[in-house]
């Protein structure tokens, strides 16, 4: 009997160290998770971080993407005379879309308040200020002066004017000093052409 006492004193000495073992490791356990903690998260931080920058560049190509072949729809068949048809806004994301198709990126500005710059066009580590004028008259000094507050205003590298009217004398003249490129209906008509010869081929 005395061994039979001895032996279950035994064994309950043996699950109670056991047991006492167990709830020590389940102690240290969120300490050593606490401890981790602060070399894990900055990876999984930095994991998410990536993770959201994909899906957001994901997301504007996709979007870019969609505004290129509507774009395309809309304008790449058509023609330099087909211009005139256009309003002021539609011209502009007329160019806005030309250009993109030649590997420009381009933000359009506000409609109103745009301190002389229709687009901004980035490429090659160089940004450009663009005054578009859909015209069918003259294009003064006037467009030229625009174009140059916007350069300045933005901080662009160049300044263009763009245009289906024709240049006056004066507006050649100030663009000629102030650095400023002239654009207009034969050179966007080369634009044009040269899109429609890349797209066939492609």
């Amino acid at each position: 009997m005395k061994t039979h006492l001895m032996t279950d004193f035994a064994l309950f000495i043996f699950l109670v160290a056991l047991m006492w073992l167990a709830w020590k490791a389940l102690a240290k356990k969120p300490a050593q998770s606490k401890q981790a903690m602060p070399e894990t998260n900055p990876q999984a931080r930095h994991l998410k971080s990536a993770l959201e920058f994909v899906q957001a560049q994901h997301k504007t190509l996709r979007k870019q993407q969609r505004e290129q072949d509507a774009w395309q729809q809309a304008y790449g068949h058509a023609n330099a005379s087909e211009l005139d048809r256009l309003s002021g806004e539609e011209f502009e994301e007329f160019l806005a879309g030309l250009f993109r198709a030649q590997g420009y990126a381009v933000e359009l500005t506000a409609i109103t308040g745009d301190y002389g710059a229709d687009l901004i066009l980035s490429k090659g580590g160089q940004r450009i200020c663009v005054q578009a004028k859909r015209y069918a008259g003259s294009v003064g000094v006037a467009a030229v002066q625009e174009a140059l507050s916007g350069k300045a205003y933005y901080q662009c590298d160049a300044a263009w004017v763009i245009t289906t009217g024709i240049f006056t004398i004066n507006a050649h003249e100030l663009a000629a000093k102030s650095d400023v490129k002239m654009i207009g209906r034969s050179a966007i008509g080369n634009l044009m052409a040269k899109h429609t010869t890349k797209t066939n081929n492609s």
